[in-house]
């Protein structure tokens, strides 16, 4: 199955990156300089995320509507998986906001064991292949590696915390203050709870929350 499913999987992956790029050229013959700087921005990091094309443009338009209406708080990521939308996110931090920090928490060991609440008829979701422990694994060097790298984030703005939600949130929200884009991307409902019941209430007014399960 593995010998099937990684070389289809890239090279979809790799249509879908050329159907985008087709997109960002239509928008720049058409002199819509706006939609091409988003794009191009999502096309870059496409190649390191799971989340389709509509998601990561999504994130990119409430990050950047935090900033022009200066809504007071970090961007804040749980679920970092290999780093595409953490460098989405780090992109307009740096490039439109002025410094904004931003946290990212990941076990940096790919997800936990599903839960008896992430069963439904047997089944975690209908899933290409099953997401066993471990799955969507970014390591902390690969991710660091991205964003500092191939970036080239500024280092002062980024926080990675290695380990798991329950035990990293509680004792570095402090630390995270304020918080103006809560992205909850855990895959499973207990990853997903404890995020929520140990940040929410640090959005600020005006804030924005992703949960992207």
């Amino acid at each position: 199955y593995d010998a099937l499913y990684h070389p289809a999987f890239a090279a979809y992956q790799q249509l879908l990156r050329w159907r985008y790029q087709a997109k960002i050229t239509q928008a720049r013959r058409q002199g819509n300089q706006i939609s091409v700087i988003r794009m191009e921005r999502v096309r870059a990091v496409m190649p390191y995320s799971l989340i389709g094309s509509p998601g990561l443009e999504h994130t990119h338009d409430l990050a950047q509507g935090l900033v022009h209406r200066q809504v007071e708080g970090a961007f804040v990521e749980c679920g970092v998986a290999q780093g595409g939308c953490a460098a989405l996110i780090g992109m307009i931090a740096a490039v439109e906001g002025a410094g904004r920090h931003c946290w990212f928490f990941d076990s940096f060991e790919g997800l936990p064991d599903p839960t008896n609440q992430d069963y439904a008829n047997g089944q975690t979701g209908q899933h290409i292949r099953p997401l066993p422990r471990g799955s969507c694994l970014g390591t902390y060097e690969q991710v660091l590696q991205l964003l500092l790298g191939h970036f080239e984030l500024t280092p002062d703005c980024i926080t990675l915390v290695k380990g798991w939600f329950q035990d990293t949130l509680s004792s570095n929200a402090e630390r995270v203050g304020p918080i103006a884009l809560l992205r909850v991307d855990g895959d499973w409902y207990e990853s997903t709870k404890s995020c929520l019941e140990t940040i929410y209430d640090q959005v600020s007014d005006g804030g924005q929350i992703i949960i992207d399960d």
